[in-house]
């Protein structure tokens, strides 16, 4: 009678264990995915304020350089400064003297 006892206590804790430790893993491997997922979120978090860092650096480059090239459009003086000392372009009546840095 004790034997018949035991064991239908043993196959109920068997009915009983076995969904637990089911649901544990289950939690464990959903967990899991959930970890993951929120370093993946972080990471483009990440990626996305050095992306817009550089965002930045690029626009205010481009307006500087579209002053830069509406100044040379509009502003005579500052064109030939810039032909003459970038270019090493004179007027048909300069010399110009070139001297080594050495």
């Amino acid at each position: 009678m004790l034997s018949k006892l035991t064991g239908f206590f043993n196959r109920t804790s068997l009915w009983f264990t076995l969904p637990v430790l089911i649901l544990l893993l289950l939690i464990l491997f959903f967990s899991g995915l959930v970890i993951r997922t929120y370093n993946e979120l972080k990471n483009f978090q990440i990626r996305e304020a050095r992306l817009e860092q550089r965002l930045l650096e690029v626009e205010n480059e481009f307006k500087r350089k579209e002053a830069y090239y509406k100044r040379l459009l509009e502003d005579d003086s500052f064109l030939e400064r810039v032909a003459r000392q970038r270019l090493g372009y004179a007027r048909p009546d300069e010399l110009l003297f070139r001297f080594n840095d050495e």
